[in-house]
C-alpha cells in the first residue's frame, strides 16, 4: 500500500556502489524492501554493475550507469565546463592531500566526476522534476560529489546523503583527509549518519554545517529468536569481510589460548583470506573452522534462524555507524562479542553482551571467550533480553519509517 498522506516527493533515485549486484551492500535489501511501498517509484544506479541483480521489489528498477564511471572528462569538456571545474578545484584548496602525484590523482579523479555528472545530466536528469523526485546518495563519497556538480549546474537539484564508514572518516582516506569534503557539505541538503558516534564525528568536525547533520539507525528486520541450547562446544560466529580493517586475524589468534571446544563459522571473503587460513592451519584440535565465504544475505539470515549459536564476535578496527552484522545476530538473540569502535556501543552493552577495548589484546578475547559459558549470556532469558534490546532500538519497521519521515522533510517539495 502506498503512503498518499502527502504525495511528493513519488521517486526516490538512489546511488550506490555496487547494489544491487554482487552480494556487498546488503543492508541495502533491508532498506529497499521498506522504503518500497513508500515511493510510486525507486530508481538504483550502482557505480558499477555486473552479474545478475538480486532480487527487488516490483516498483525497483537499476539503471546501470550511463557512461563508462572511470573515464575523464576531455581537455574540451573541462574547458567547457571551466567554471564548474574550478569550483570544485577550489574546495580541494586546503586540504591536506599531500604531494603532486596526489594532486594529479585528484585532478584526475575531477575529470571522472565531470564526466559522470554530463551523463546523469543527459539521461536521468534530462527532465528532472524537484518536487517530485528525491534523490539520495547511500555513501557520502564519489556519488555525493558527482550530485554535488549535478547540482551546481543545476540548483534545482537537491539531494541527501547517508555516512556510515569509510565514507565517514576522512583519515580514512590515503592523504589522512577527504579532498572534496568541503564541496560535498556546501551542495547536499543533509547528511545522515547511521550513529550516535558518527554524528558526533559529524558535529565536531563541520561545527559550521551542524544543521546539515542527523541520525537515522540502520535496522534489520524480524526472522524470530533462534533455535538454543547448551553444548559441550562452544558455537561462535562471525561476519566481516576478511581485510585487515575488519581484524578477523586476531579472532584466529586468540583461539589458540582456548582450552574448550569450539566450532567457528566465519561469513565472507576478502584479500587478507590467505592469512587468516594460515592462521587457521595452526590452530589446535579443539578448534573447528568453517568459512563459508561471501554468501547472499537472505541465506547469512536463513543459516541463523535455523543454527544455534552461542557468541557473535566483532573485532573491527573502525565502525562509523552500527554494524549490521552484529543488528542481524542480535535479532535472532545471539549474545555479542564486540571491540569498542564507532557505534558498536549503541548494540553492545550489558543488555546484550560484552564490549571488549578499542584495541583488544589477544588476552581480552580469550578470557572473553573462554568466560562466555560461565557467565549469565549463556542462558535463554539473556537471549531473550537481547532480542528486546534490537527490537526497542534497531527494528527495521520503525527505523526506516522515522526514516522515511526525514527524508521527506529534507528537501524542498518534501
Amino acid at each position: 500500500m502506498r503512503i498518499h498522506d502527502n504525495p511528493s516527493p513519488v521517486e526516490l533515485r538512489l546511488f550506490t556502489i555496487r547494489f544491487p549486484y554482487g552480494t556487498g551492500e546488503a543492508f541495502l535489501e533491508t532498506e529497499i524492501a521498506e522504503l518500497a511501498p513508500r515511493f510510486e517509484r525507486i530508481v538504483i544506479v550502482p557505480l558499477e554493475a555486473g552479474g545478475e541483480p538480486r532480487p527487488l521489489p516490483p516498483n525497483v528498477d537499476v539503471m546501470d550507469f550511463p557512461c563508462d564511471p572511470y573515464a575523464p572528462a576531455s581537455i574540451g569538456t573541462v574547458l567547457r565546463y571551466v567554471g564548474v571545474f574550478a569550483r570544485l578545484k577550489w574546495s580541494v584548496f586546503g586540504s591536506s592531500i599531500g604531494s603532486w602525484w596526489r594532486w594529479r590523482e585528484v585532478i584526475g579523479a575531477m575529470r571522472q566526476y565531470l564526466a559522470r555528472a554530463l551523463a546523469l545530466r543527459r539521461t536521468l536528469f534530462r527532465d528532472h522534476e524537484p518536487k517530485r523526485v528525491l534523490v539520495y546518495s547511500y555513501w557520502f563519497h564519489d556519488q555525493a560529489v558527482v550530485l554535488g556538480i549535478l547540482r551546481l549546474m543545476d540548483p534545482r537539484i537537491h539531494f541527501v546523503s547517508r555516512a556510515s564508514g569509510f565514507d565517514l572518516y576522512e583519515d580514512r582516506d590515503p592523504s589522512g583527509r577527504y579532498p572534496f569534503r568541503r564541496f560535498q557539505l556546501a551542495q547536499v541538503d543533509r547528511v545522515f549518519a547511521a550513529s550516535q558516534a558518527g554524528l558526533d564525528h559529524l558535529l565536531q568536525q563541520h561545527p559550521h554545517h551542524s544543521h546539515k547533520f542527523q541520525l537515522a539507525r540502520l535496522g534489520t528486520a524480524d526472522h524470530g529468536l533462534a533455535p538454543w541450547g547448551p553444548s559441550p562446544v562452544l558455537r561462535i560466529v562471525s561476519c566481516a569481510r576478511l581485510i585487515p580493517l575488519k581484524r578477523v586475524h586476531l579472532l584466529a589468534e586468540a583461539l589458540r589460548q582456548v582450552n574448550v571446544p569450539v566450532e567457528w563459522t566465519h561469513f565472507g571473503d576478502g584479500t587478507g583470506r590467505e592469512r587468516i587460513e594460515e592462521l587457521i592451519c595452526r590452530l589446535p584440535a579443539n578448534v573447528k573452522v568453517t568459512i563459508m565465504g561471501a554468501v547472499r544475505n537472505a541465506d547469512l539470515l536463513a543459516w541463523y534462524a535455523r543454527q544455534q549459536v552461542d557468541l557473535f564476535i566483532h573485532l573491527s578496527e573502525s565502525e562509523g555507524g552500527v554494524p549490521v552484522a552484529l543488528q542481524e545476530a542480535a535479532s535472532f538473540g545471539i549474545p555479542l562479542l564486540a571491540a569498542d569502535t564507532g557505534g558498536v556501543r549503541e548494540i553492545v552493552n550489558a543488555h546484550t553482551g560484552s564490549l571488549l577495548p578499542h584495541d583488544p589484546t589477544l588476552a581480552d578475547i580469550t578470557e572473553a571467550i573462554t568466560r562466555h559459558r560461565t557467565s549469565p549470556a549463556y542462558a535463554p532469558t539473556f537471549r531473550e533480553g537481547v532480542r528486546t534490546y534490537w527490537r526497542a532500538h534497531f527494528h527495521a519497521p520503525d527505523n526506516f519509517a522515522r526514516f522515511f519521515a526525514q527524508l521527506r522533510s529534507s528537501v524542498p517539495g518534501g
